[in-house]
């Protein structure tokens, strides 16, 4: 697809013109409607995955169709407030407890008893609180890079610029300008952000709503969290180069002492997802497939 100066369309973004790749929306109890982008077949085991701060499927686009290939029915989401999701107004909507309980609302509406899941940055503070929370429901857990639980470096400053008042602004603020600038800040030294990265995460500024919800986040989300008790396996993967979540901190983040040592990609920053996705994608199935598949549950039955 030719990039344009204009922002894409929900119709042009990801997973456009991707084969083998479906993208619907669902609408949960709540009556918020949410993006599900979903390949492999609906049979095999599920791996839901889970975007981070800012965040759309778009961040799995190396991800989704080599985990469908390895035999998994995968599952990405847009959580509320991101990508072409809804995005509430209200600040409540973006707490921990509140985005936590909204990812299980998903897993509901799916009819997804028991998954996989992956999350990278916020989201794997999301998904491994859900497994705490709910440990009947996660069959093993992998956190890519996560952020919520050592706190973000600069979060004070961050807040204290963002007051309510200034979400006018903001909106003006997300430019392409500085969301190159974020993704020169995020990536590592094995490459740089793609030309098609940029217009994937410059498109969600069309929607209103969109730098608003991101405001909340920051305010409403709680960034130093306690890791909880996880009751099932954990796997970590970070960069050694990642500026928000440290290789340092990998080891504090397992479900057990005998659980498997953290994956630490050498020069790889916080989008490890993109820059390193063999690695990953390989890292992900050989610990899934060590924990044994489950039963699989159709969100038709």
């Amino acid at each position: 697809m030719k990039l344009v100066k204009r922002r894409l369309t929900p119709a042009e973004m990801y997973p456009a013109d991707e084969d083998g790749v479906r993208s619907r929306m669902v609408v949960l109890a709540s009556g918020i409607r949410v993006r599900v982008v979903e390949a492999g077949d609906p049979t095999s085991p599920p791996i839901v995955l889970v975007p981070g701060w800012g965040c759309s499927v778009w961040m799995f686009h190396a991800n989704i169709s080599a985990l469908a290939s390895a035999g998994y029915r995968v599952i990405a989401v847009d959580p509320k407030g991101h990508g072409l999701s809804d995005k509430p107004r209200d600040p409540s909507e973006y707490t921990s407890q509140a985005l936590r309980d909204h990812l299980i609302e998903i897993l509901d509406a799916l009819r997804l008893e028991r998954v996989g899941l992956v999350g990278h940055s916020m989201g794997a503070a999301l998904a491994a609180c859900v497994a705490a929370k709910a440990p009947e429901r996660v069959r093993a857990l992998v956190m890519i890079a996560p952020v919520g639980f050592a706190g973000v470096p600069g979060m004070s400053v961050f807040r204290a610029l963002t007051p309510s008042f200034s979400i006018p602004v903001l909106r003006v603020l997300a430019a392409r300008p500085l969301i190159r600038l974020m993704l020169w800040v995020v990536y590592g030294s094995l490459r740089g952000a793609s030309p098609r990265s940029l217009e994937e995460f410059y498109a969600p500024t069309q929607f209103p709503d969109f730098t608003r919800a991101l405001r909340h986040v920051l305010h409403e989300f709680t960034w130093d969290a306690a890791f909880p008790k996880i009751a099932v396996p954990v796997l970590t993967i970070v960069g050694s180069r990642d500026v928000l979540s440290p290789a340092e901190d990998a080891g504090n983040y397992s479900s057990s002492a005998s659980g498997p040592p953290p994956v630490v990609v050498k020069g790889a920053g916080h989008v490890i997802l993109d820059e390193a996705p063999g690695i990953v994608n390989a890292a992900i199935t050989g610990f899934f497939k060590g924990v044994g598949e489950p039963r699989v549950y159709l969100d038709s039955e």
